[in-house]
């Protein structure tokens, strides 16, 4: 017994020192799911940042009958300034969605190229130096079958700090359903903490 309370100690102490080295708050609404995978991220280590992903999922995420369904939004809070551009977006986010794919279905073809990625810029939304939008065309992990998700990818950095957020939200809902907001209500909620 002892042991076991001193094992849930040192997990509740390097939770609390992880989640205080983060550097930044972000918002986690009641019945939301949440997720942190340091980088290099194990299912797309080709993406060359430092830093950690911090995913946002809504309540109906896996619930094909839901508005929310694979409705998400993730963070990149990376060291420094790095790159963006349409480029790289879409080179990224193609690994990023082929590997995730093959992450949650071991089993299945070791296929790449089938996440189709038409990344572009957008009119620059306030808060943010750079801001992106498109469409990724994908295999849904949970079904096996293709889906195509709405993006929008926000970009803000950090000089202060030296770090930079890459937010990403996601969503098969086209930009004028509802769940945008639910969506936008995490990234407007991302504090830096000085």
């Amino acid at each position: 017994m002892k042991k076991a309370i001193f094992t849930l100690l040192i997990l509740f102490a390097f939770g609390k020192c992880f989640a205080q080295s983060t550097g930044y708050s972000l918002p986690l609404p009641e019945k939301w799911k949440s997720e942190t995978i340091p980088f290099p991220i194990d299912f797309a280590p080709g993406i060359p940042y430092q830093g950690i992903e911090e995913l946002r999922f809504t309540p109906g995420w896996a619930d094909a009958n839901s508005n929310e369904y694979w409705a998400y939004t993730f963070l990149w809070f990376v060291d420094g300034s790095p790159q963006v551009n349409v480029n790289l977006l879409n080179t990224y986010l193609t690994n990023y969605f082929d590997g995730l794919y093959h992450s949650n279905n071991k089993s299945s073809p070791d296929s790449t190229g089938f996440t189709k990625t038409t990344i572009n810029t957008a009119a620059t939304a306030t808060g943010d130096q750079e801001t992106y939008s498109g469409k990724i065309s994908t295999l849904n992990f949970l079904t096996k079958k293709p889906i195509e998700f709405y993006a929008t990818i926000h970009v803000q950095h950090y000089a202060d700090a030296n770090e930079t957020a890459i937010f990403f939200e996601i969503s098969p809902k086209p930009y004028s359903n509802a769940v945008w907001s639910q969506l936008d209500s995490i990234v407007n909620g991302f504090q830096i903490q000085k």
